[in-house]
């Protein structure tokens, strides 16, 4: 009995010493860890770009002989985004025992949106990249955006409306349909009454931004199967469909508008010609005239 006694206390004896053994080593491994072990000795920068790797690994702030350990990588991936505007994204991984790995993914100007002077172009996710005097190639141009004001480089969009810059970054993300892609610009200046125009022939009439997804795919329904290929007009969408009046039908409405313009003009010029003025013969005889010697 006293036996099994000793053997059960020097069992928890064994189980205590190995467990300060573990902790103690633990400890060390710990202390060595952001001291001695896991230096940073290379970088290696994955990802296209218009930067160099030096230069990206310049601005991240990483030095030969950091402890990767301690090292704050997020705050390393946010000076990369921050300080060099093409990059949209930087991700920051250890590599033990003595590298890491900065993965990037550059920005894409996506579309030019029309400020005061010129145009902001930006990438898929609002970042502002640069400013121009005109469109840039191969982006949806958007007008009527209204930016907030002392927005720069590097900033991400947003409109004075905050209801407008949602529409604007809801038409951004469905560019990714193939016949969104092919709207060359929107005029988001009502964003109650959207338009766009379709391979620079088609002005489209969208309404609000609601159902757009859907409102886009029965447009491409209407287009390919209903109106003749290389037609130019007008699409106004409706709830369960669209009307499409051609180039031929809108240049006539504008004629007979013109038209009827010019002679109610003509009639109330007429009209007024007719009524008599200040100063005539009918005037002149109910007036007298007094003479002061």
């Amino acid at each position: 009995m006293q036996n099994g006694r000793s053997q059960q206390k020097r069992k928890r004896n064994m189980s205590l010493h190995y467990s300060a053994v573990v902790l103690i080593v633990l400890i060390i491994f710990s202390v060595l860890s952001v001291t001695v072990l896991f230096n940073i000795e290379t970088a290696v920068v994955i990802g296209s770009s218009i930067y160099t790797a030096e230069e990206i690994i310049g601005v991240s702030g990483i030095r030969g002989g950091d402890n990767m350990v301690r090292k704050n990588l997020g705050k390393a991936e946010n000076a990369i985004t921050s300080e060099l505007v093409y990059i949209e994204e930087a991700k920051i991984t250890r590599k033990l025992p003595s590298s890491v790995e900065i993965v990037i993914v550059p920005c894409v100007e996506t579309a030019s949106l029309q400020d005061e002077g010129g145009f902001m172009i930006v990438s898929e996710t609002g970042k502002i990249l640069r400013l121009s005097e005109e469109p840039a190639e191969d982006t949806q141009v958007f007008y009527g955006v209204n930016p907030a004001e002392e927005l720069k480089i590097g900033d991400t969009f947003k409109s004075e409306d905050e209801a407008k810059t949602e529409v604007i970054y809801e038409l951004m993300a469905l560019s990714e349909n193939q016949f969104v892609s092919e709207i060359t610009s929107f005029d988001v200046s009502d964003r109650l009454n959207i338009s766009c125009v379709y391979d620079n022939r088609i002005d489209i009439m969208l309404g609000v931004i609601t159902d757009a997804e859907y409102k886009f795919r029965l447009a491409k329904e209407i287009i390919s199967t209903r109106i003749s290929p290389g037609a130019e007009g007008r699409l106004k969408m409706l709830e369960n469909g669209g009307q499409f009046l051609s180039k031929a039908d809108l240049e006539q409405i504008e004629e007979t508008f013109i038209r009827n313009s010019e002679a109610a003009t003509e009639t109330v010029t007429e009209e007024t010609s007719a009524e008599p003025s200040a100063g005539t013969s009918e005037d002149t005889n109910t007036s007298t005239k007094l003479n002061f010697e």
